[in-house]
This record gives C-alpha cells, structure tokens and sequence, in this order.
C-alpha cells in the first residue's frame, strides 16, 4: 500500500511540475504562437498592434481639451531619464525649446513636432501597427500606423560588409537578422540620419551616423509579440539603453482596412498646418 502511495504522489507532483509548461504552450497554441516557416523557424507573420486586441478604445481629453486626463509628461522630462553625452543633451535642449507647457499632451499625428519623427525603423514599432510576412530567407514588415506607410525588409542568414560605408545610408536602415533559438536577432545599421531626427520622438531621444540598433523578436508566453529594441550611438548616449514593445496579433480584416482607408484619405498638412479644433499648438497666436 505504502509503495501504491508513494508512487500515485510521485505521478501527481510529477503532473503539477509540468503543469505550467502546459498552459504556456496551450496559450500559445491559441494566439498561433506555434506557426512555423519551411525552415522550422517562429513565424511572427501577421498583423500586430501595441497592446491588447481589438479595436482601440477613445483616447481621454486632456485639461486643454476639457477632460481629466492625467498629464503626460514632457518631452525634456521623459529626456531626462536617458544616458545622454553632453552633446546629446545639447540636442535634446535644442529639439525641445520650442514645446512650451503642453508638450506631452499632443505628441500624435496632429502634432506640430510629427515631421521630426523619424522615417526609419524606430518609432514605428515601438508604438504603431505593424504587419509582418515572412519566409525563410526575409522578413517583411510594413508599418501602417501613420499617414504614411514604411516598408522594411529584414535579410535572414545574411551579414553586415566588413566595412560599413559599403551601405548607402537609407530612411530605414540596413537589416540583417540571425536565429538565437526561437529569438530573431536583427542588426541595423547606416540609418539616414538629417538634422532632427530622432529615435523615440515621445522623450526627444536623438541620433547621429553612428547609430546602431539591435532587435530581439520573440513570442511572450502567452503568444504576443515582443520586441525589445536596443539603441547604441556612442556620439548621443553614454551607453546603450532600451525599449520594449509587446503586441497582439489582429484578426479582424474589416477594422484594419477601415482604419488603412482612414489614414490613407486623412488631409495632412493642409496650408502648412495639421487640421484640429483643440490642440494648442494649432491655436491662432494673437
């Protein structure tokens, strides 16, 4: 009888230590966490949103727009917080003297500051839609987020020349990618950079020639995407810092081409200025 027990225990804590290995892997079975290339390689093709699924709820008002939305911080606030050379800071005051008191409260499409955002590989998946497709040898991700659509093709199994200005510096980059496990590597380099660009406009974090970005692309347990970007300019920061972004993939085909055939027919920069009723940069100066 003692050895039925103690066997029947052994079969039970046996069971509960492999308990949580099961759940993981049934929640990424259900996000389509397990779909593979031809190669047996992660599949992260599919349309992703920062966050939760679904459509995104209405934005609150800020106290400008007569709502009670907590204030965001500032651009030079949020700035404060990354490792910046003495240049770098230097960039941040000039890239920031202009804000006044609401910066933080606009920061979107209509803001005054949206053409320093940067056109490369940035700011777009760190806080946009992004639809990925993917074989083998490429990774292809488009960025939908904004007015404007980024196309960025990532070369897996390939390198970087050993001399860098081989690559004529283009808006996204050059990206090469290599496989860590089920983690995707991509290394991008020669981003064209112009005077006001920017890595993360939100914190008005800049950037020189010399910046490098590294990615890790990966699934989170529960079947999200994860991507952890990590930033090296050694002209602007003292050293290499990092943001990470988590999205869920998107299934409803009729809210995203909604959303496309929104953008895509939004009247930008009209007379010189972004249309809007309430956002104070956009006020009449008198």
């Amino acid at each position: 009888m003692r050895i039925r027990l103690s066997a029947l225990t052994s079969a039970a804590l046996l069971f509960l230590a492999f308990l949580p290995a099961l759940f993981a892997q049934s929640a990424q079975k259900s996000a389509g966490a397990t779909n593979r290339t031809s190669d047996g390689k992660l599949d992260f093709s599919g349309f992703w949103r920062e966050g939760g699924g679904g459509r995104q709820g209405q934005a609150e008002k800020s106290v400008f727009q007569g709502g009670t939305a907590t204030r965001l911080p500032t651009r030079a606030e949020l700035a404060k917080k990354l490792p910046l050379t003495p240049k770098g800071k230097e960039l941040v005051d000039l890239y920031t003297k202009g804000d006044g008191d609401w910066s933080g409260e606009t920061g979107a499409y209509g803001d005054a500051r949206y053409h320093t955002i940067p056109c490369g590989p940035v700011s777009p998946a760190l806080g946009g839609d992004v639809e990925i497709v993917q074989n083998p040898k490429r990774l292809l991700l488009v960025y939908t987020s904004g007015e404007s659509k980024w196309l960025r093709a990532v070369w897996i199994g390939r390198e970087h020349p050993k001399d860098l200005t081989d690559y004529e510096p283009v808006w996204m980059g050059h990206s090469v990618g290599k496989w860590e496990g089920d983690t995707l590597v991509v290394d991008t380099v020669r981003v064209k950079t112009v005077p006001g660009e920017l890595i993360d406009a939100a914190s008005a974090a800049p950037q020189s020639p010399n910046f490098h970005m590294i990615e890790r692309i990966s699934f989170a347990p529960d079947g999200r995407l994860r991507i952890e970007k990590t930033f090296q300019d050694p002209d602007i920061y003292t050293r290499p810092w990092t943001k990470t972004v988590t999205m869920a993939k998107q299934s409803n085909w009729d809210d995203i081409a909604e959303s496309w055939e929104i953008q895509d027919q939004h009247t930008v920069c009209e007379g010189g200025r972004y249309p809007s009723d309430n956002d104070p940069w956009f006020q009449d100066k008198k």
